[in-house]
């Protein structure tokens, strides 16, 4: 997750987003390939794996933004401030599913400047909590 976050930050205005991880263990490299997900195209990329035509990446991540309206945040504007749920999936039956929240604020750098983007990218400890609720935990707790 670490190396790809901050490439998942950078494309959210394709979102939502499917990241693929491939791996190099040879030579202990990772290529992060970020794309728009379209659930349309999904069937045809799953049978070109299975067939052998495209290498099955080693893990893969859907980022889509949360219903805002549910977030309620007060104390930023709702145009800046965003979260965005992540699901993490690894290759083999033995890595299930992880998910994460990722809130993000654009911030205008200066006069100038443009914007600059902060965030914030926390795992989801159970989904009895709203985001909100999780993601000010997260703050208080750390």
């Amino acid at each position: 997750m670490q190396e790809s976050v901050t490439e998942i930050v950078k494309n959210l205005k394709q979102g939502p987003l499917l990241v693929h991880i491939y791996s190099d263990n040879e030579f202990e490299k990772v290529k992060i390939k970020t794309e728009k997900a379209c659930l349309g195209e999904w069937p045809v990329v799953k049978k070109e794996w299975e067939n052998g035509e495209l290498k099955s990446p080693d893990g893969l991540i859907f980022v889509e933004e949360l219903d805002s309206e549910n977030l309620n945040y007060q104390d930023c504007e709702e145009s800046m401030a965003r979260a965005w749920g992540v699901v993490v999936q690894g290759k083999g039956m033995e890595c299930g599913p992880i998910c994460y929240l990722l809130k993000t604020n654009r911030v205008c750098g200066g006069l100038g400047l443009g914007f600059c983007t902060h965030f914030c990218l926390m795992r989801v400890k159970n989904f009895r909590h709203s985001a909100l609720e999780q993601f000010n935990d997260s703050w208080l707790l750390q």
